[in-house]
């Protein structure tokens, strides 16, 4: 057998079995949506509507649809006049995770609110023949709002979707000049030391009350989509259309919390790590009597030795910053008394004592201590440590000398 002969082997063989038109595919029994025509081609889409009292994990929709959401500015400045009826929360499945001109958004859900009803639309092409008449329904839904909310949309699913416009010709106007709330980052600010992982699952289970049941893992979505390109089989899809339903629905609950959270006084927090976000917020704002408040708060409710430690070195940075130095110095001594170890409060306390207080023999007392740390640890701050040490014995020295004459 020659060369050719052989690399012919190694090829695709074609298969006798005609494929199968996914437009044929009954797939209302499984999704319970319908075909919908448009001017570039036929695709799928299931519309879900749920009333204002369902509750989603700890509050019913009817406390997200009448709340204000003013507060949010704090977290992205310009946002309240936020209008949650000009709001569409947007959410992808697709067929890669990591992006790219060879990945593509299959389905696609929009989430908004009505007077009476919270509804989700989710766009499904059941091919990749129907990918111009999903766009074409996004770029619609798009342009009804002014304000988009997604999690992690801002790094993947808005970038995608311009890659999908772009590589079909189309423009993507839907998107352009609106508002856009990345839920992710700003649940990052107020939750990142309280919760190993900000995803939207661990958000859910730990923030908004939620428990799914049966869930398909995200990693899985691509392979059950190409599996039903394969198959036809209708119930493939029917967990990828659930799970982007309660995405979008865990998203409109987190957008709520979010907003309450960053409204609450600092004798109404009732979470450490929320109260410590508040007071790391107001300290940004310039506001440092309210981020003292809230911190004094955090500390109350801090159960965690490493979490209080973290308060108190915030708070005395902010009391320095004020000018209590004294008080700073008393929280630098707690925190030294609690982790001997922390070459940082050490250091402000030893400047303390140098050159606020010139009680020079406690500076050189600190001093002795940290260096002999360092030492031990091999850290590379030792050599300032015994740079410190030997200019504060030098003052002690010069202050001796010139006393001595008087004695």
């Amino acid at each position: 057998m020659d060369l050719t002969s052989r690399l012919r082997q190694l090829l695709p063989q074609k298969s006798n079995s005609p494929s199968i038109p996914r437009s044929t595919v009954d797939l209302d029994p499984f999704l319970g949506g319908r075909e919908t025509p448009t001017p570039l081609g036929p695709c799928y889409v299931v519309t879900r509507e749920l009333p204002l009292h369902h509750r989603h994990g700890k509050w019913p929709l009817s406390e997200v649809y009448q709340a204000s959401f003013r507060s949010l500015d704090r977290l992205v400045p310009g946002s309240g006049d936020f209008a949650l009826d000009q709001a569409l929360f947007l959410d992808t499945e697709t067929t890669g995770l990591a992006g790219g001109t060879g990945t593509y958004a299959f389905l696609v859900g929009l989430g908004y609110f009505t007077e009476r009803r919270f509804v989700v639309k989710q766009i499904l092409m059941r091919d990749y023949n129907e990918e111009l008449a999903l766009l074409h329904l996004v770029e619609q839904e798009l342009a009804q709002k002014e304000i988009v909310v997604s999690f992690n949309g801002r790094v993947f699913d808005l970038p995608l979707l311009h890659t999908r416009f772009a590589l079909a010709r189309l423009g993507f106007q839907g998107a352009k000049n609106k508002a856009h709330y990345d839920l992710l980052p700003l649940a990052r600010r107020l939750w990142r030391h309280k919760l190993a992982s900000c995803s939207l699952a661990s958000l859910e289970e730990n923030i908004l009350g939620v428990q799914r049941s049966g869930d398909i893992p995200g990693y899985e979505i691509p392979q059950r989509f190409f599996s039903f390109l394969q198959t036809g089989q209708g119930q493939l899809l029917q967990d990828i259309v659930e799970h982007n339903f309660l995405d979008i629905v865990s998203m409109a609950a987190l957008l709520y919390r979010l907003g309450q959270v960053l409204q609450l006084e600092p004798n109404q927090c009732s979470c450490p790590y929320e109260a410590e976000a508040l007071g790391r917020l107001a300290a940004q704002e310039q506001d440092l009597s309210s981020a003292l408040a809230y911190l004094q708060r955090a500390a109350d409710l801090a159960a965690h030795p490493e979490l209080l430690l973290r308060i108190l070195r915030q708070s005395a940075a902010i009391l320095k910053r004020l000018g209590r130095h004294q008080q700073a110095a008393g929280l630098w001594q707690e925190i030294l008394s609690r982790a001997p170890q922390d070459l940082h409060s050490a250091e402000e306390l030893a400047k303390h004592y140098e050159h606020r207080a010139k009680d020079l023999p406690a500076a050189r007392q600190i001093a002795r201590r940290a260096l002999a740390l360092a030492w031990m640890e091999r850290s590379p701050l030792a050599p300032a440590w015994e740079h410190r040490l030997n200019r504060i014995e030098g003052k002690l020295h010069s202050q001796g000398e010139a006393e001595e004459p008087c004695g």
